[in-house]
């Protein structure tokens, strides 16, 4: 498996945000449009017993990937700066330049800090839409169901730019295959309204996606760039920091169109989890393959798998604070 990195650029407003397991989603959806049900049936073999066909991460702005989870009493500074009265600035920090991912962890919020990465580098707006729902019987607007209604939308800026990481097995999925997927779903639109124009995106790089090589010498824990499930990875739990999110998942496609389109509730570790194992190997990715998702559709799976960054962490500084 290798690990690769699209660019992406939006060309409408979105409806949902951009994060990894809802773009696997919509990748499974994506295969069946274009290379028909037993594709993906056959790309799914394996799929809960560590053997993803892909594993997608969330879409960073262009250049940066999350700033981790992490106590503050691992971060080390240098410079004289009050952090004490920086506090509010530094909870804003959220990226971190990929280019300087070969520093020790422990530094990154103060190199994120001095390049002022605490401002916003995705420059966006939300703004709500007004729908109306037509009673046909009268041709105007009514009440109950026939109110009119609101919906948030997020425009980004026209030069925005986002990259997204994956980690691909061309064995089962070809690269050219991969690109034609993304491109599918940036024509058609992704998420929440896309049969209205929205979730539009285009990829920048196609012609030129390169593999992407994160390896550090030195490294003693794994940066994800996914929500993710670590249950069962023999990791060691005293040196592990990530915050919990819950997914409310729905079905795409035509499932969408059913009584109750919703899936099981699922608690994940956010993006930007730091994952110590009890013994270090190499990997790309990093997490666990869920099913029994849907009471709708059995056989539906939800990417529990991250990609990683391996990440040198000096967890001796928590011992002298």
């Amino acid at each position: 498996m290798k690990l690769y990195q699209i660019t992406i650029k939006p060309l409408s407003a979105f409806g949902t945000p951009l994060v990894g397991d809802t773009l696997f989603g919509q990748l499974c959806w994506a295969v069946v449009h274009c290379f028909g049900q037993q594709r993906l049936k056959a790309l799914l073999e394996g799929y809960s017993d560590q053997s993803p066909f892909i594993v997608v991460s969330d879409a960073f702005p262009h250049g940066y990937i999350p700033l981790p989870t992490l106590p503050s009493a691992f971060w080390q500074w240098e410079s004289n700066i009050d952090r004490q009265a920086e506090r509010k600035a530094l909870k804003k920090l959220a990226y971190f330049p990929v280019n300087k991912t070969n520093k020790k962890l422990n530094q990154w919020q103060e190199l994120a800090y001095l390049q002022k990465t605490h401002r916003s580098i995705v420059q966006k707006y939300t703004y709500v839409q007004f729908h109306n729902t037509i009673n046909r019987q009268t041709q105007t607007t009514g009440i109950g169901q026939f109110s009119p209604f609101t919906t948030s939308q997020v425009m980004y800026k026209t030069e925005s730019l986002f990259d997204l990481y994956f980690v691909l097995d061309e064995q089962r999925l070809h690269y050219e295959e991969m690109v034609q997927l993304f491109e599918y779903i940036g024509q058609f639109g992704f998420g929440r309204d896309a049969s209205t124009g929205m979730g539009k995106f285009d990829i920048q790089n196609k012609k030129n996606i390169q593999e992407v090589d994160f390896n550090k010498k030195a490294a003693n824990a794994y940066l994800t760039l996914a929500n993710s499930a670590p249950q069962h990875l023999g990791l060691d739990k005293k040196h592990c920091f990530y915050q919990i999110t819950t997914r409310f998942g729905r079905h795409g496609s035509e499932l969408a169109l059913q009584a109750s389109p919703f899936k099981r509730p699922i608690i994940l570790a956010k993006t930007g989890a730091i994952f110590t194992p009890m013994q270090w190997q190499d990997r790309l990715f990093l997490g666990n393959g869920l099913t029994q998702v849907s009471q709708q559709q059995p056989n539906a799976v939800h990417q529990g798998y991250a990609p990683v960054i391996p990440v040198e962490l000096d967890f001796s500084l928590k011992k002298k604070d």
